[in-house]
């Protein structure tokens, strides 16, 4: 049985009448993601129908549904699930599995992909070991389900979809705790996974991102080395090397790996991290890099980041969060919490 709206503690008035509860309803309903936090902190009534468990459904019924951010956070004993637009925790997932901050993705329509990391290491202190499970999530119905369970057990790893099928790449090996270069892939149609070359190098920590039929792979950390750019050409079957990421460290940064978020947009990679002293930005025409200045976030360490409507959203640990517009400009947005979680885009009713 579907769950029924809070009803309004105290009805809105119009002159000297209560407007209806299905009436405030509707007219919720049509107002834009942007403008909902401020109208749930406008009365309890509002903040009890935006963030009812039917509300992102009427929007879908009656034309209203639109893309917005949803983040992921590890909880005591359970996964969150928030949206960036109202900052409420829209439903939770029980399990113990530690959330992999690297192996999340969108189908690019309403669910986000996230990976768990599993647990132990095979005959360490007579544990048995667990794989990660990668959980699809539907924050528009609060519903989720068990997707798959990884091939192996790693953590740290790249998560790509790309036309029904969803991509693994590197990562760390649980078994071993020594980077891997193993790429699989698998079929939602079929249920199963296959095993595809593997990459050129074995990578921890890396940015990844899907630009046409190809699978890019960039930076992270193998051995002493992580600017490197791994491509995968999803019809042949075959990897080549692109230009390498410039090392252009902030100024004592040290050595080391640069764990950066990567972002795909207009054809473009974006590369984000606190040891860049500018985002970096990929374009796969010309195979070349450039820097990007944006002295808002300049060696500043980045939370997690997302494209959104042609948009890249970025959000910083101290909370502070920035947009990029279609024109290259950037602008302060939304401040949210400033916990370490997954993010993505995704179809909002």
């Amino acid at each position: 049985m579907a769950a029924r709206l809070t009803p309004p503690a105290t009805p809105l008035l119009v002159g000297e009448r209560h407007l209806p509860d299905d009436v405030l309803q509707r007219v919720l309903v049509g107002l834009p993601l942007d403008d909902h936090r401020a109208a749930a902190s406008v009365c309890k009534s509002f903040r009890g129908i935006i963030t009812g468990p039917r509300f992102l459904a009427l929007r879908k019924r009656y034309g209203f549904a639109e893309r917005g951010v949803v983040t992921v956070f590890r909880g005591d004993g359970v996964l969150q699930i928030k949206t960036a637009h109202t900052d409420d925790i829209m439903a939770t997932i029980p399990t113990d599995d530690r959330l992999s901050f690297y192996g999340s993705t969108t189908d690019g329509g309403a669910r986000l992909f996230v990976s768990t990391r599993g647990s132990g290491i095979p005959g360490q202190n007579g544990h048995r070991s667990t794989p990660g499970q990668i959980l699809a999530l539907d924050p528009s119905s609060r519903r989720w389900r068990r997707f798959a369970t990884l091939p192996q057990v790693r953590g740290l790893h790249c998560l790509m979809w790309h036309a029904g099928l969803l991509y693994v790449a590197g990562g760390i090996s649980s078994s071993t705790g020594i980077p891997t270069n193993s790429f699989h892939v698998y079929s939602e149609a079929t249920g199963l996974w296959e095993e595809l070359p593997a990459m050129p190098h074995a990578c921890v920590w890396a940015a990844s991102g899907v630009i046409g039929n190809e699978l890019f792979i960039a930076d992270g950390m193998h051995g002493s080395e992580s600017n490197t750019l791994q491509i995968y050409d999803i019809a042949a079957r075959t990897w080549r090397l692109g230009a390498p990421p410039p090392v252009v460290q902030t100024p004592g940064s040290g050595a080391g790996a640069r764990k950066p978020k990567g972002v795909v947009v207009d054809g473009k990679l974006f590369l984000f991290s606190s040891r860049l002293q500018s985002p970096l930005v990929y374009d796969p025409q010309s195979n070349t890099w450039t820097e990007e200045a944006v002295p808002e976030i300049h060696g500043t360490s980045v939370l997690h980041a997302c494209a959104h409507e042609g948009r890249v959203v970025v959000v910083l640990w101290n909370g502070e969060a920035f947009e990029r517009a279609a024109d290259g400009s950037w602008s302060r947005g939304t401040r949210a919490e400033a916990k370490r979680c997954v993010s993505g885009s995704v179809l909002l009713g």
